[in-house]
């Protein structure tokens, strides 16, 4: 089978239009305006787990539509979120954006916190509360 036929027989689809190819050199120090990137789609919500370095594992709840019966149904994911400062504790809501793949199952990043969980209370036994000394391990 021969190769395909080029149609503009050696010419660029510049040259071809009249204008001139510019080096990767001339387009650097050219003030071209950037395209502007798209706003970046954003999810609410909780931390479940920060047990894993430099992960944590953020509850995202939504609610849908049922497509026969039009019931609406609360659903949730986990989602896998790369927190570089490892600084979101379990139970903080959080804003987390999509991203490029980080690894097999983290493609999300940490945007903000936007609230603090409260410290958790110390759990307190009943024994305790009532001789006022802690359990003995058994």
């Amino acid at each position: 089978m021969p190769p395909p036929r080029r149609l503009s027989r050696g010419r660029s689809k510049y040259e071809e239009a009249g204008q001139e190819c510019l080096a990767w050199d001339d387009m650097a120090e050219t003030n071209t305006p950037t395209k502007q990137r798209a706003a970046i789609t954003t999810l609410v919500g909780v931390v479940a787990s920060d047990k894993a370095a430099k992960t944590i594992r953020v509850l995202v709840a939504y609610q849908m539509r049922h497509p026969k019966y039009g019931k609406i149904l609360k659903r949730r994911t986990i989602l896998a979120v790369h927190d570089e400062k490892n600084e979101a504790k379990e139970g903080d809501k959080v804003e987390i954006a999509e991203c490029r793949p980080l690894s097999k199952n983290k493609h999300h990043r940490l945007i903000r916190i936007i609230e603090k969980a409260p410290e958790r209370a110390v759990q307190v036994s009943a024994e305790e509360v009532m001789t006022g000394k802690a359990p003995e391990e058994r």
